[in-house]
């Protein structure tokens, strides 16, 4: 599988992540078991967090004995700087590493909560601290909406940033496209999400996927193009599947069948994907 370099991280990580929500309410053969198929098809990626459940407790054991192939992420809720330390700290221990590649602020949503971060006893002392003790390497960011991510992206401190890239969100909606251009002005590395992302699950239908939106599991076109599509926006690095595991082997078997990268959709199938993103309705769309 093809490596990207995640922007000034310099760390070379896999067009594929391993998401730790995946394992989400797994035991540890289990998450053992898909951790090996991650590291055998070439994903040396992992984002964790400790909001997805039991996930870090069973993934610190599954990434044991992979951790020196491997480039591990967390991140912290926290916002303030107590809150954030501890987490941080037990999230190292559960994942079972003396450090994370990259630490990252999670799901960050408004004004108030990025200036509860970088104030006076704000999560970023726990950050500093934690570069400066080695306990982590980078520091990144989460979020779901254009203009959070323009202003983290003014903080210099920044490395990456995890943010939806969608062939309907970006071409219908903009979503991506101004904090993308600031990414690689910035040379900060983009892990995209909700690339295989349909729509919102709709009143009375039956949740099959362990994911909190339809994902495209039912068109093969459409997700093979949908998952280029997002791979080949510049800027990306790598994308993360949703949240199921059979999502995540959907898309290391996509890959697989382009030996191991992305590739440029032709005109027909961004028809194809623009057909379908333009019978969605305002109601579908998560953001």
């Amino acid at each position: 599988m093809d490596k990207r370099i995640l922007g000034k991280t310099n760390l070379s990580i896999s067009i594929i992540t391993f998401g730790g929500i995946l394992v989400e309410n797994y035991d540890a053969s289990k998450a053992a078991e898909l951790a090996a198929f991650a590291v055998d098809n070439g994903v040396n990626y992992v984002d964790s967090a400790p909001s997805y459940g039991n996930s870090q407790y069973v993934l610190g054991p599954a990434l044991q004995p992979y951790r020196k192939k491997l480039f591990i992420a967390s991140k912290t809720g926290e916002r303030d700087k107590e809150g954030s330390k501890k987490e941080l700290l037990e999230s190292l221990k559960a994942l079972k590493t003396d450090y994370f590649d990259l630490y990252q602020f999670h799901g960050v949503s408004d004004k108030d909560e990025i200036e509860q971060i970088f104030g006076s006893n704000g999560a970023m002392e726990t950050f500093h601290w934690a570069l400066k003790e080695g306990l982590v390497r980078n520091i990144g960011f989460t979020s779901h909406f254009n203009a959070v991510a323009m202003e983290m992206l003014t903080h210099d401190e920044m490395k990456s940033m995890l943010f939806p890239v969608n062939f309907a969100l970006r071409e219908i909606k903009g979503l991506s496209k101004d904090p993308i251009i600031k990414c690689k002005e910035k040379d900060v590395g983009v892990v995209a999400i909700n690339s295989l992302l349909d729509r919102k699950w709709r009143k009375g239908e039956e949740e099959t996927y362990h994911c909190w939106y339809k994902p495209i599991y039912d068109d093969p076109r459409l997700a093979k193009a949908a998952l280029n599509y997002t791979l080949t926006r510049e800027g990306v690095t790598t994308a993360v599947p949703p949240g199921d595991e059979r999502m995540f082997r959907l898309a290391v078997k996509i890959i697989s069948s382009q030996e191991g990268s992305p590739k440029e959709i032709s005109g027909d199938d961004f028809v194809y994907l623009m057909h379908h993103a333009n019978r969605l309705g305002i109601d579908d769309f998560l953001f």
